[in-house]
C-alpha cells in the first residue's frame, strides 16, 4: 500500500488561514475605529444606562430571594417531613404526638405557617403567627381545619406518586402557591406555601407538611436585599396583593392594573420593549421594572413582581439620547455584519467548493465506494487534504479483505477489546482475573451420526443449531468465546463490562434453559422430516478465571482459562450419562445464584468425581424454571449501571 510520508507532502505556499485572517483583520480594524468614536459620545450620557442596570440588578436581588425564601421553607418542610414520628403520628391521627415533635421546630425556626395535614387534607396541626406583624413566639396552634383539601397544589401533593414522579421530574412532588388564609374574623392573609409529601418507608403518602409566608413579611424580605420597593401583583387579576410603599403613598387606581404590553413584555425577555415603566408616587418619579414571580424551578407562576426605584431629574433627556446612540450603533453594526457576511460568503465559497467534493467523496466511501477519487486542486491545505484523502481511499481498498476478516472472525465484544488495546499501543492484552460464569454446551452422540451422515447435511445441521444457540447467548449477556465442533463455549460477566457473579451465574442458567427449548423447538421441525433428534448437555460453572489474549503478534486470540473452564467441560460430560439431566451447575453457580434459585426447578444433586479433578464435586441437575428473564437488554442495562465501580471481594 503507498503512503505519503511528511517529507514528501506538496509545500504550502500561501496558507490558508493568511486567506481567511487578512480580510477579516481589515474589517475588524474598521469596526473597531467606528466603535470607538460612538463609544466616546455614549460614555457622557450613560447616566439612565447605570439607573437601568441598577434597576435591573435590584429586580435579580428580588427574584434570587424568593429562591432563597422558597429554599429556606423547603429546608423547614423537609426537616418537619423527615422528623421522627411524624409519620406515624400522622398515620395514626395523633394530634398530641405531632404537637410534641413538630412545634419545637416550629419555634426554634420562626416560620410564619406550618401545618401537617392528613391523607384527607384536613389539618392534624397548624401553628401560624396570629398576624404578619405579631411578633416572635406569638403563635395560633390549631387543627380541623378543611379549606387545604380545596387547593389544588395540595391536591397535588397528596395525589402523588413519589417513585413515579421523582424519576420523571428532577424538582419532585413539591409544590408551592400563593393563598389566602382566615387570620381572624371575617380577616384573611395571603401566604406564600410550599408543600410537599410525608410519606412512609414504602413510598406511600400519608398526607402532606405545608410551609408558608406571610406575603407582607416576604416582600420586606425582598425590599431589604435588592434596596428597592416592591410590589406584588395577583397571578389572575393582576390586581395589587402587597407593596412596600407606605399606604399614604398608595398609587392612584388607574395605577393600580399593570398594562397587558407590560405584562407581554415581562413573559418575553428577548422583545424589543423592556419590562419597564415609569410611575408617579406621592410627587416622586419611581422607575419600575416587572418581572414575573415564579417558583418551583421556573415551573410554577405566582403572580407579577414589580422593582421600583427612586430616578432622579433629566433621566428622560438622558434615556432619549441614549436610546439614539443605541440606534445608531445598531444601524453601524447592521452594515458591518453584511459587510462581513458578504466577505466571508466570497472567501468561504473560494474555500468549500474543494471541501465539499471532499465531503461527497467521503460519503461515497462511507457507503462502500473505495473508487472514488477528488481532484486536488491548488496547493494550500485543501489541496493536500485531496491528495492525502485519495491516499487515504487507496490504503482502504488494500485494507478492506482484513477488516471484514476480523469483523466476521469473531464478536462483537471481543474484536472491540482488540481494537481498544491495539489502538492504547499494545497488541497482546494482559491477562485480567475476574469472577465469571461458563457454559458448555455439546451435541451429545452427533459425531456417531456424522460417521453416516452426509457431510453437507451435517455442516446444514451444525449451522442451524448454532444460528439459534449464539444469539441466545448474545441475548442473556454472554459472550461465544469459541466453536469446538458440535461443542460451543461461552463466558458471561467479562465483556462488554463487568457484572458481579451473582448476576453472571443468572444470565449463564437462564441461557442454558432457553437452549434446551430451541433445541426442543428445533427437533420439533426435524421430526417432520424423519430426521433424527438432537440431544444437547450443558455444563455451567462460576469461579475466578484469567481473561486476555493469547498467542503472539501475528496471531492473536481472546479467550478465558483457568480451572474453572475445565470445571464447565467436564461437568458437561457428566450430562453423556442416560441417567443425568440435561443442565448441570456447578456448587459455586448454584450458590451464587442465591436468592434468584426460586426462579428455577433442581433435581437431583450429589457429587460427582470429574476427569482430572482429585477431589469430588458437588453438582446440581436444573430441570426448569418458573420464568424467564424478561429483557436480557434491560438486564445487561442495569446491571452496568448499578455495578460500575464494583470490585470483586473473596
Amino acid at each position: 500500500m503507498s503512503t505519503t510520508s511528511p517529507i514528501d507532502r506538496p509545500r504550502v505556499r500561501f496558507s490558508l488561514r493568511w486567506k481567511i485572517t487578512l480580510p477579516f483583520m481589515f474589517l475588524a480594524l474598521a469596526i473597531g475605529l467606528a466603535a470607538t468614536v460612538i463609544v466616546n459620545r455614549v460614555l457622557g450620557e450613560a447616566e439612565e444606562v447605570r439607573f437601568l442596570r441598577q434597576l435591573a440588578d435590584s429586580g435579580q436581588q428580588a427574584a434570587d430571594e424568593v429562591v432563597r425564601v422558597e429554599e429556606s421553607l423547603l429546608e423547614i418542610e423537609r426537616a418537619i417531613a423527615n422528623t421522627e414520628g411524624v409519620a406515624t403520628a400522622v398515620a395514626l391521627n395523633d394530634a398530641e404526638a405531632l404537637r410534641e415533635r413538630v412545634l419545637g421546630l416550629v419555634f426554634n425556626t420562626g416560620v410564619d405557617v406550618a401545618v401537617v395535614l392528613d391523607r384527607e387534607g384536613t389539618s392534624l396541626l397548624t401553628a401560624r403567627r396570629s398576624s404578619p406583624d405579631a411578633p416572635e413566639g406569638d403563635y395560633i396552634v390549631l387543627r380541623g381545619e378543611g379549606y387545604y383539601k380545596d387547593w389544588l397544589f395540595v391536591q397535588l401533593v397528596l395525589l402523588s406518586d413519589i417513585f413515579q414522579e421523582e424519576a420523571e421530574d428532577p424538582i419532585g412532588v413539591k409544590q408551592a402557591d400563593l393563598q389566602n388564609i382566615v387570620v381572624g374574623e371575617d380577616e384573611q392573609a395571603s401566604v406564600f406555601f410550599v408543600a410537599g409529601p410525608l410519606a412512609d418507608e414504602q413510598g406511600t403518602i400519608l398526607g402532606a407538611v405545608l410551609v408558608g409566608a406571610y406575603l407582607e413579611n416576604l416582600i420586606d424580605y425582598l425590599s431589604a436585599d435588592a434596596r428597592a420597593q416592591v410590589s406584588i401583583f395577583a397571578r389572575d387579576d393582576k390586581q395589587l396583593l402587597n407593596s412596600t410603599f407606605d399606604s399614604e403613598e398608595t398609587w392612584d387606581p388607574p395605577g393600580l392594573a399593570l398594562p397587558q404590553d407590560l405584562i407581554d413584555a415581562a413573559h418575553s425577555p428577548t422583545s424589543e420593549d423592556p419590562p419597564y415603566r415609569e410611575i408617579e408616587i406621592a410627587g416622586q418619579i419611581y422607575g419600575d421594572v416587572l418581572t414575573p414571580l415564579v417558583v418551583r424551578h421556573g415551573t410554577i407562576e405566582l403572580g407579577m413582581l414589580s422593582v421600583s426605584l427612586l430616578k432622579g431629574e433629566g433621566t428622560d433627556t438622558a434615556y432619549s439620547k441614549y436610546m439614539e446612540n443605541a440606534v445608531t450603533v445598531i444601524r453601524v453594526g447592521a452594515v458591518a455584519l453584511v459587510l462581513i457576511v458578504l466577505t466571508g460568503l466570497v472567501i468561504s465559497n473560494n474555500i468549500t467548493r474543494p471541501l465539499v467534493d471532499i465531503a461527497d467523496a467521503s460519503t461515497q466511501v462511507a457507503f462502500g465506494n473505495l473508487d472514488t477519487q477528488v481532484i486536488a486542486r491548488g496547493s494550500d491545505e485543501v489541496g493536500v487534504l485531496a491528495q492525502t484523502f485519495n491516499s487515504m481511499v487507496a490504503g482502504l481498498r488494500e485494507g478492506a479483505i482484513y477488516r471484514d476478516l476480523l469483523g466476521r472472525t469473531v464478536t462483537p465484544e471481543v474484536r472491540d477489546e482488540l481494537r481498544t488495546a491495539i489502538d492504547t499501543g499494545g497488541l497482546l492484552l494482559e491477562g485480567q482475573t475476574a469472577k465469571s460464569s461458563i457454559l458448555f454446551a455439546d451435541l451429545q452422540g452427533f459425531t456417531t451420526m456424522a460417521e453416516t451422515a452426509d457431510p453437507e447435511d451435517v455442516m446444514r445441521t451444525l449451522n442451524d443449531y448454532f444460528s439459534g444457540v449464539v444469539p441466545i447467548i448474545t441475548r442473556h449477556g454472554g459472550v461465544v468465546n469459541k466453536f469446538d465442533g458440535d461443542a460451543i463455549m461461552a463466558f458471561f460477566g467479562i465483556l462488554p463490562f463487568r457484572v458481579p457473579p451473582q448476576v453472571s451465574a443468572l444470565q449463564a442458567t437462564h441461557a442454558a434453559m432457553e437452549i434446551l427449548d430451541y433445541v426442543k423447538n428445533v427437533n420439533d421441525r426435524r421430526s417432520t422430516d424423519w430426521l433424527a433428534s438432537l440431544e444437547v448437555g450443558i455444563g455451567v460453572s462460576t469461579g475466578t478465571v484469567i481473561a486476555g489474549g493469547i498467542g503472539s503478534k501475528d496471531r492473536l486470540h481472546y479467550t478465558v482459562i483457568g480451572d474453572t473452564v475445565n470445571t464447565s467441560q467436564r461437568i458437561q460430560q457428566i450430562t453423556r450419562a442416560p441417567e443425568s439431566g440435561k443442565i448441570v451447575i456447578s456448587e459455586d453457580t448454584y450458590k451464587f445464584l442465591a436468592n434468584t434459585r426460586k426462579q428455577f426447578e433442581f433435581g437431583r444433586r450429589g457429587r460427582a468425581q470429574l476427569r482430572g479433578k482429585r477431589r469430588e464435586v458437588m453438582v446440581y441437575e436444573v430441570t426448569g424454571r418458573w420464568n424467564r428473564l424478561v429483557d436480557c437488554s434491560d438486564i445487561q442495562e442495569r446491571s452496568k449501571t448499578q455495578w460500575e465501580g464494583w470490585e470483586e471481594t473473596e
